[in-house]
């Protein structure tokens, strides 16, 4: 935030960690904090609103505003999870409860990762979409078969250099969506009773990919702010004939987890000493904050076994379908794979963000989207560690939108989430980011949407629920 009121709230959640200001005692009053910053009392009023947010303060009927207790309480982080052995996949049951209401109106989508209408730049695209379909109409109404629009792929080839990596626009296939992506990547280099390593917990979808192509999966025990764990994957590697490691560099999918420069490097010298292709899916890697990181993996690929994905899914607009993949040697099987399934993702999507990448508002709106998907992660950590009970561990991402909340290990979050789909309102349960049972107490969050009175009552009554 860089705004006048925020700056002020900094300043005070600062002085409430250090101490100056104790859990139970006053903060100063509107009034008089207003004359010592010499700002007018709806500034501070502001200020003060954004600390109820972040549940450090409360405010007492004709007394004033307190530090709340526990407000000083530092938040505690998910465990490292503990891997499991290769195994199918299942829980797609689960996936379609929560997916089924997204797209109506009745429940809050605490659940699906997915950003709300106004988070999206959705009244820019609308003009660029307008303008392909006047100017380009010929090349609006044709296909384009794989590996999609050149002038599109040209624009992501120049952005990939901002992260390391320098690819010609000819190594790069435009997909529908990064789940396409991720689905050629895994077909071209697998094949049924393979086995694939994964963080854990995982990215359902990926889960149902690998169900789908009938591979097995084996969990590396991952932590939650740092990522996969090496030393357990070398010994993974050592113990099984692993084909494919898949990870999520920066900011994973549900833990928010992001590997250093280093710890990138070291993992792709590791998959080569062991032979073994890496599936870097690097969706929320744009929406980084402070000390972002600016490498993937693919950065580092000197024999063309990385095969990155990613796409504008989680930045511009799910609709749009448009993802893309960078698969190295797997470069021509995936094109052929593509040419006879689905040919490519629609001629209309591919121009208007290949208008809109261009135009350099893609870059602005980056920022805002940053900004605001930043504030509400502190928001709704806050008011989960207000309403949810005491001991609950949050993760703490430097990037993306998602939030991992661990709650005490007698809850169930199946049950928790049948409770609070009656209550409109959708959560992701822990059991669809793994194969095992380590996760049936944690519940994923998704930060992206407004925040106001009735998303804070929503996560007050899941906490009631709990």
């Amino acid at each position: 935030m860089s705004t006048l009121y925020a700056k002020i709230a900094d300043d005070l959640t600062q002085d409430i960690q250090q101490g100056l200001y104790v859990p139970g005692t006053k903060v100063p009053s509107v009034r008089h904090l207003s004359k010592q910053r010499c700002v007018s009392i709806s500034t501070v009023n502001q200020a003060y609103a954004l600390l109820e947010d972040r549940g450090l303060i409360r405010s007492k009927p004709q007394s004033g505003y307190f530090v709340r207790e526990g407000a000083c309480d530092p938040i505690l982080a998910p465990p490292m999870s503990t891997g499991t052995e290769p195994s199918v996949v299942g829980k797609s049951e689960l996936i379609a409860r929560m997916l089924s209401v997204v797209n109506g109106n009745s429940h809050i989508n605490l659940g699906a990762a997915i950003p709300h209408l106004s988070f999206m730049p959705h009244r820019v695209l609308q003009t660029h979409i307008q303008k392909v379909s006047r100017f380009q109409s010929q090349e609006t109404f044709n296909y384009q078969f794989s590996p999609g629009l050149e002038s599109l792929r040209k624009q992501i080839a120049l952005r990939m250099r901002g992260i390391g990596v320098r690819v010609h626009s000819d190594e790069v296939v435009i997909t529908n969506g990064c789940s396409e992506a991720l689905s050629l990547c895994l077909r071209s280099n697998s094949k049924p009773g393979d086995i694939v390593a994964v963080e854990s917990p995982c990215y359902y979808g990926f889960l149902q990919l690998a169900k789908q192509f009938e591979l097995k999966i084996i969990e590396i025990p991952t932590d939650p702010q740092l990522g996969i764990s090496l030393e357990a994957l070398d010994l993974a590697l050592s113990q099984w004939p692993i084909k494919i490691v898949a990870v999520n560099s920066r900011y994973s999918n549900p833990t928010g987890a992001a590997f250093s420069s280093t710890k990138q490097q070291t993992l792709f010298e590791l998959a080569k000493r062991h032979d073994v292709k890496i599936l870097e899916d690097d969706i929320y890697g744009e929406i980084g904050y402070e000390d972002s990181i600016l490498t993937v993996i693919k950065k580092f690929d000197s024999d063309g076994r990385v095969m990155y994905c990613s796409s504008y899914s989680k930045t511009v607009s799910p609709g749009l379908r448009i993802g893309w993949c960078i698969p190295g040697n797997s470069l021509q099987v995936v094109k052929d794979l593509q040419t006879f399934t689905t040919f490519g993702p629609a001629t209309l999507s591919q121009l208007a963000m290949s208008s809109f990448l261009q135009t350099g508002h893609y870059d602005k709106h980056l920022r805002n989207l940053t900004n605001l998907c930043r504030d509400n992660l502190e928001r709704v950590t806050q008011a989960v560690r207000q309403y949810f009970p005491k001991g609950t561990k949050i993760s703490q991402p430097k990037g993306g939108y998602i939030l991992w909340v661990c709650l005490p290990i007698e809850i169930s979050a199946v049950n928790l989430q049948l409770k609070s789909l009656k209550e409109g309102i959708n959560i992701a349960p822990g059991d669809l980011f793994s194969n095992s049972e380590h996760f049936s107490h944690c519940i994923r969050l998704n930060c992206a949407l407004p925040w106001n009175d009735e998303l804070r009552a929503a996560i007050k009554k899941l906490g009631t629920l709990i």
